[in-house]
């Protein structure tokens, strides 16, 4: 009879605690209120993270580049010549190639008449290339194409605050640009 307590009281007091494998944990960084200054390029200018480099590039093509965060926003400008239709399929077959790993993909868009600017922005969510790409246009005569890369292997879960960070910049971006030769 005592045993029998005994064993009782032993597996009552062990069944309280279950010890399951400790989960994998990501770095969760810390991120500083962004300050922004003017970046005139070309024929157009826009605000742009005090934190980033800016690379210049032949035609009107720069790299914003994020040294801590390890990303570049790659951006190109094509000007338009009668060929807006070409332009944009061609942006349609880069995002839709971009597509091939992402679960998801958001969009956005942005119109500034006043400025003639007319923006979409595409979110990927999941182990993609590139998390977004943009572009801006005047619908006329300019059109700008970026894309944002990480210098890593693609994993999204780790990847997200940063792309969040940079998408509020992106964001900055496009609500300030404007087409400067106008």
């Amino acid at each position: 009879m005592v045993f029998r307590l005994l064993f009782l009281f032993v597996i009552i007091i062990s069944c309280d605690s279950t010890n399951l494998p400790k989960q994998r944990g990501f770095f969760a960084p810390e991120f500083s209120l962004p300050s922004y200054k003017i970046l005139e390029s070309c024929n157009h200018n826009f605000k742009v993270n005090d934190l980033t480099n800016i690379i210049s590039k032949p035609d009107c093509n720069y790299e914003i580049e994020y040294n801590e965060l390890n990303a570049k926003i790659y951006v190109s400008s094509i000007i338009v010549e009668n060929n807006m239709e070409i332009i944009s399929k061609k942006f349609d077959e880069k995002v839709f190639n971009n597509s091939e790993f992402a679960d998801q993909i958001l969009t956005s868009e942005f119109s500034n008449p006043y400025k003639d600017v007319f923006s979409k922005v595409y979110f990927f969510v999941g182990e993609s290339p590139s998390n977004i790409q943009f572009f801006i246009t005047d619908s006329t005569q300019n059109f700008l194409s970026a894309s944002l890369l990480f210098d890593s292997k693609p994993n999204y879960d780790s990847l997200l605050p940063y792309i969040h960070y940079i998408r509020n910049d992106i964001k900055k971006i496009i609500e300030s640009f404007d087409w400067s030769s106008k």
